[in-house]
C-alpha cells in the first residue's frame, strides 16, 4: 500500500505579502508627515496669527523712554561709562504701545538683527489673496575700520522662501548705511549719529551701545 506525503502547510506570512505591507505603510506613514509638514507651513506662513504682544510695567516704560531720549541726545546717559543698552523685549514693548505689537516682531542674535512682519494680503488679490503673510528681514550689523556704523541686509523671506538677490536689486550684502548712496539730509544723519557711536554690539538677545564724549 502507497502511503500518501504528508502535505506542507503554506507560510502564515508569506515574504512578499510582507514587503509589500512593510513599504505601503511607510509610503503612508511619510505622507502623513508631508501633509503634516504642509498645513504647518500653510498655517504658520501663509495664514499666520498675530503675535503675542509684550506688555511693559509703568517702570519699563519709563526706562525705554529714558534711553530714547539719551539716543535724541535731549538728556545725558545715567550710566558713567556711557552705556546705552536695550533689549527685545523693550524693543518689542515699544512696538505694542505704537499699536504694531500684534504685526512686528524684533529679534537680536549675535551681529544680527532681525524683524518679522505679518502682511494682510487683499482678499482680491490674484496670489494668496485673503492671506496673512509672513515676511522675515535680517541685517547684519557692524563697526567698520573707520568705526563707522555699517548696517547690510542679509535675506528677506516671504512665506517662508527666501528670495534670491537678483529680485533684491543685489542689494544683500550691500551697506545701507553708506553716505555715499544716500541723499544728503539721510546721509547727514546717519554719519552725525554713528560718530557718537564708540562701540555697538548685538548679542545674547540686547542691543549695547557705547556712546562716544
Amino acid at each position: 500500500m502507497n502511503e500518501s506525503p504528508a502535505s506542507v502547510a503554506a507560510p502564515a506570512n508569506p515574504p512578499v505579502l510582507r514587503r509589500r505591507f512593510t513599504w505601503t505603510k511607510r509610503l503612508l506613514v511619510t505622507g502623513c508627515v508631508l501633509v503634516g509638514l504642509g498645513a504647518w507651513w500653510y498655517q504658520y506662513n501663509l495664514n499666520a496669527s498675530p503675535f503675542r504682544p509684550v506688555q511693559l510695567t509703568a517702570a519699563e516704560q519709563e526706562a525705554v523712554q529714558t534711553k530714547l531720549a539719551t539716543l535724541e541726545n535731549q538728556v545725558q546717559p545715567t550710566d558713567p561709562a556711557k552705556t546705552l543698552v536695550l533689549n527685545e523685549r523693550e524693543i518689542n514693548g515699544y512696538l505694542q504701545q505704537q499699536g504694531l505689537g500684534d504685526q512686528i516682531k524684533v529679534s537680536i542674535n549675535n551681529g544680527n538683527i532681525g524683524a518679522q512682519f505679518l502682511i494682510p494680503v487683499d482678499k482680491d488679490f490674484p496670489v494668496m489673496g485673503g492671506s496673512t503673510v509672513r515676511v522675515k528681514v535680517a541685517f547684519n550689523t557692524q563697526l567698520d575700520a573707520n568705526r563707522q556704523l555699517a548696517l547690510s541686509l542679509a535675506d528677506i523671506s516671504v512665506g517662508g522662501i527666501s528670495l534670491p538677490n537678483d529680485w533684491l536689486g543685489n542689494m544683500k550684502g550691500l551697506n545701507l548705511l553708506d553716505h555715499n548712496k544716500m541723499g544728503e539730509g539721510d546721509a547727514q544723519f546717519f554719519k552725525s549719529f554713528a560718530a557718537g557711536i564708540k562701540d555697538f554690539q548685538l548679542k545674547n538677545g540686547e542691543l549695547r551701545l557705547v556712546l562716544n564724549d
